[in-house]
């Protein structure tokens, strides 16, 4: 198995050094993005026993892959920063920022993750919310609304679960991030067990991810054992990382967010430089708006992310 932390990462980045090159004459033509370079079987055999080790792993919010918000349709971007099949393939796990790509609505994005699902390992994650009460949704024929936090019965909070649930299970998802960031700590903990039927180390499908972001707020502690992991989300320079108290270390992810405050990365090398003060390993690393950092001032597409990695899972030469 240690031979395998290895090729990866030192290997995929091969596959973004190439740029985008087209012709340019006063005609109008076509824009073709430069084939991407192709591995054999055994690279993705080894790729996929890479996400089997017990390690901190890579997660992040992607966005670039769908139509910027509030704008409808499918999008067949040119440039491999806008495509699911330009990520890394180190990267861990991607919460699907923006929506859920499906063969109807998002072909394309749709095609690419199943690849990086079944090839790579690479897990998709769906973004649920939990900040705020305002949700309409239909599950088998019924139609809810939860309102101002004035209906959050107990039929509406697992007919809500279960609505995520299919969210997840009809694209063929690998799980579920719930962003917790305004519901009382009631609310996220009846909504969590209630997930927890369908997803995580209790559920009905445990390969399938049960995960819950936050950024001011802890989680109640009741929800740690229905979890797979916590991301604890920055929004600023945040220079200290905190270990929530009665937290498992490995059940933490730290992440930066690309963009804003930063040109290059911010104190996502930092984050994943960082251990827990028990010397124990912490969940892993990652970063809000993955998409800003393709166009690294380095000139090598997701130049900081992959160095996160890098720190996170060295590679054996």
């Amino acid at each position: 198995m240690n031979k395998m932390k290895f090729r990866i990462i030192n290997v995929a980045l091969y596959l973004f050094i190439a740029s985008t090159y087209v012709s340019c004459d006063t005609d109008i033509e076509n824009m073709e993005i430069q084939t991407l370079h192709t591995y054999d079987e055994q690279y993705y055999a080894d790729l996929r026993e890479f996400r089997k080790m017990d390690r901190e792993v890579s997660f992040a919010y992607y966005e670039a892959w769908s139509p910027v918000e509030g704008v409808s349709g499918t999008k067949y971007p040119s440039s491999w920063g806008e495509r699911i099949m330009g990520l890394p393939d180190s990267i861990d796990i991607v919460n699907l920022w923006m929506g859920i790509p499906t063969a109807d609505t998002h072909p394309l994005a749709y095609q690419d993750m199943k690849f990086c699902q079944e090839k790579k390992g690479i897990r998709f994650v769906m973004h649920a919310d939990a900040s705020h009460y305002r949700h309409k949704f239909t599950v088998d024929g019924v139609d809810y609304d939860m309102g101002d936090n004035s209906n959050v019965s107990d039929e509406t909070m697992t007919a809500y679960a279960k609505w995520i649930a299919n969210q997840v299970l009809e694209p063929g998802l690998d799980g579920v991030d719930v962003d917790y960031e305004g519901w009382n700590a009631t609310n996220i903990t009846r909504l969590t067990i209630e997930l927890a039927k369908y997803f995580g180390p209790q559920g009905q499908y445990p390969e399938k991810l049960l995960i819950i972001d936050y950024f001011n707020t802890v989680p109640p502690l009741e929800t740690i054992p229905y979890c797979d992991y916590f991301v604890q989300q920055a929004y600023s320079n945040q220079t200290t990382l905190r270990q929530p108290t009665g937290f498992p270390p490995e059940k933490m992810i730290y992440c930066e967010s690309f963009g804003v405050f930063y040109a290059d990365g911010g104190k996502l090398l930092d984050y994943a430089r960082w251990k827990p003060a028990t010397g124990e390993r912490k969940g892993g690393a990652g970063v809000f708006f993955l998409g800003r950092n393709y166009y690294s001032s380095s000139g090598i597409p997701y130049n900081e992310f992959r160095q996160a990695i890098q720190i996170m899972n060295p590679a054996v030469r």
